[in-house]
């Protein structure tokens, strides 16, 4: 493969921003975030080499699961039939072979779904050329089923996932010798099939897609069928399925990246030829680009990752093409701070790489995996990135973290920098800042969101089963997260459309969970109406007043057995919401969520000392007791500052 024909295909690389559990929380001894604080400034930002792919990579992808493993896919260029794909373990450093894919391929795009598999869609295989199969892999067996074939094959796309939960899929090149497209397609993660929507105005491969917080996709750059750069971008709308063009971009592009950064704003960077080293932010509120400050180095083929603190890591580098371009691999680093729209050398990587993959982890660190060395072979090394002092002790971190634990999204603006300077007013004085923290926390568990979302997901469980066998809780962490995230969907509480978007996944959430066949076998259709009712109030605990028995019967009508779906669902609603069972069950649910928001684990779960649920009734009497003032019983105190949780993020 010539060097042009490599220069053009590191280009096309999409390499997507993919957004340990260790030590023991102790009901005895609490430990000051102040302390922590202090000792966590001694390290700086460092890499650090982690364990070999079982395979050298280039041109793959890296998906961050929910369980907090990395899932790689993807070959080599001098493999690319390879099937194997791979999993990282943060919590261990290594690598472990995971299922085979039904077809290799390489410039494929890979989609973490709401339900938490993984689509893998089109790509190139040699020698048979563009696909336009699509696959799943399913963390729970580790294993890849077919899905709907695209309508078009391609590669060198992008995929976006949309709040709907579809996938959009746009451009990329539909040829062995890449000649590009503007089709574009969605695909149903309901139905698995894909269907046509609206076409790109400009044909396009080489491009970046991404979700802006109003909804639609910004697409920025591309390569034509004659391998020329234009500064074009657009917009795609998914109410209406249609793309429009924005205002041009003040570089062409291709191999830049695009992120999108806390304030809202898209961050376009680097690129091949003369845009390597120049950067430009794109406001979607005015429509707008402006320049901001140019990398020290120029850079095409690279990464940018936007870390935690709202800073944004750019590394490595493959040709970038232009009069700086020396025709190699890099292996410096460097940071952009958005306050300042400057550019920064951070710690540079151990080994020079372009063309890999970079993946944000939950403990605040970043993986960096395979790539292209200086002489243009697949790398199997991997490496890690530390930023330095655990980032849990800075305010919009904190802050940050706590809408991905307990609102299961990515923070909007104003909650972002409003919870944030709570935090902040208290400058330098320490005990300000633990009660401000202690507060702050709190208030997650407390709000509209949290309680109309999560907390009613416990209390479906609570109504539906009561607790799980020989335990005092009613729901595990595997069931809450992803049905959390499903009734939370797209929801963010003050918003316009918030109130009638909760109402529907309500409604979309209560019709899918009576049809599940745990329920349906808890709950055969032939009960009548009322011993539906007083078994899901039996359940919950709850001695209903009779206008609440009743108006949960009377959703059947005439009915004589429980036959009607949508009426099993609208009753079992009925019990859930009930006041009485919300306030009951309130201390309970405050107890069980410290362990599933702090610690992302069961009670029970290692490295919980006992392996059972003394630490869980110890907090439950110790709420109790203070009538539920959580800063009296230091309940939340405890979490936040506990190994357990610091180490998520970093040093304790």
């Amino acid at each position: 493969m010539s060097h042009t024909h490599n220069q053009r295909n590191h280009a096309r690389l999409r390499v997507g921003l993919t957004l340990t559990l260790a030590g023991l929380i102790s009901a005895a001894i609490l430990v000051a975030g102040t302390a922590r604080l202090a000792s966590a400034q001694a390290v700086g930002p460092s890499w650090s080499i982690t364990g070999n792919l079982n395979t050298a990579r280039v041109f793959h992808t890296a998906t961050l699961l929910r369980n907090g493993k990395v899932l790689v896919v993807g070959d080599d260029e001098h493999d690319p039939s390879l099937k194997s794909t791979e999993l990282y373990d943060s919590a261990t450093g290594t690598w472990s072979i995971t299922g085979n894919l039904n077809a290799g391929r390489e410039f494929q795009t890979a989609t973490l779904l709401p339900n938490g598999k993984v689509l893998v869609a089109g790509g190139f295989h040699f020698p048979g050329g563009e696909l336009n199969s699509a696959e799943l892999y399913d963390p729970a067996t580790g294993t890849w089923s077919s899905t709907g074939n695209l309508n078009a094959a391609r590669w060198s796309h992008t995929a976006t996932l949309l709040p709907s939960g579809k996938v959009l899929v746009a451009g990329g090149c539909v040829s062995f010798v890449c000649n590009t497209t503007n089709s574009a397609e969605l695909y149903d993660p309901a139905t698995g099939t894909w269907s046509y929507t609206g076409s790109l105005n400009i044909a396009r491969d080489g491009e970046t897609a991404t979700l802006l917080p109003n909804g639609k996709v910004l697409i920025v750059g591309f390569y034509n069928d004659f391998g020329s750069l234009f500064p074009a971008a657009e917009l795609y709308d998914p109410a209406t399925r249609t793309w429009s063009i924005v205002a041009n971009p003040n570089e062409a592009r291709s191999g830049h990246t695009a992120t999108l950064l806390l304030n809202g704003n898209v961050l376009v960077a680097g690129g091949d030829f003369n845009s390597g080293q120049s950067a430009e932010l794109y406001d979607p509120t005015a429509g707008t680009w402006s320049i901001t400050g140019n990398l020290n180095t120029a850079r095409g083929a690279y990464t940018a990752t936007l870390l935690p603190n709202g800073n944004v890591l750019v590394a490595g580098s493959m040709d970038p093409g232009g009069p700086d371009d020396n025709g190699f691999s890099l292996n410096s680093a460097e940071l952009y701070d958005p306050a300042t729209g400057t550019w920064s050398n951070t710690a540079s990587l151990n080994a020079a790489r372009g063309a890999h993959t970079a993946t944000l982890l939950p403990n605040g660190k970043v993986l960096v995996a395979g790539g292209s060395d200086a002489c243009c072979s697949p790398l199997r090394s991997a490496e890690l990135y530390d930023p330095g002092p655990n980032q849990i002790d800075e305010a919009q971190f904190f802050v940050r973290q706590h809408y991905l634990d307990f609102l299961n999204r990515q923070p909007d603006a104003d909650g972002l920098a409003f919870w944030t300077n709570e935090i902040a007013l208290c400058g330098a004085d320490p005990s300000c800042i633990d009660a401000k923290r202690i507060n702050v926390s709190a208030a997650f568990f407390i709000s509209i969101e949290f309680q109309q979302t999560g907390y009613l997901v416990y209390r479906f469980y609570k109504a539906s089963y009561g607790n799980l066998p020989g335990t005092p809780v009613p729901v595990r962490l595997s069931e809450f997260l992803p049905d959390t995230q499903e009734i939370g969907q797209g929801v963010i509480v003050n918003q316009p459309g918030w109130e009638q978007l909760l109402e529907n996944n309500k409604q979309a959430f209560a019709a899918e969970f009576v049809q599940r066949s745990r329920f349906a076998s808890v709950y055969p259709t032939s009960l009548t109406p009322d011993q539906f009712v007083d078994q899901l109030f039996m359940n919950a605990g709850v001695t209903p007043s009779a206008s609440d028995r009743t108006a949960a019967i009377n959703e059947f009508g005439s009915a004589t057995n429980t036959a009607d779906t949508a009426a099993r669902a609208r009753a079992l609603r009925s019990v859930a919401e009930n006041s009485t069972l919300a306030q009951q069950e309130f201390n309970r649910a405050f107890v069980l969520m410290q362990y599933f928001g702090y610690l992302r684990r069961n009670p029970p779960d290692p490295p919980e000392p006992t392996l059972d649920f003394q630490g869980y009734n110890f907090w439950l009497s110790k709420l109790n007791q203070f009538n539920g003032n959580f800063a009296d019983a230091e309940m939340v105190k405890a979490f936040i500052t506990s190994t357990e949780y610091r180490q998520r993020f970093g040093q304790p």
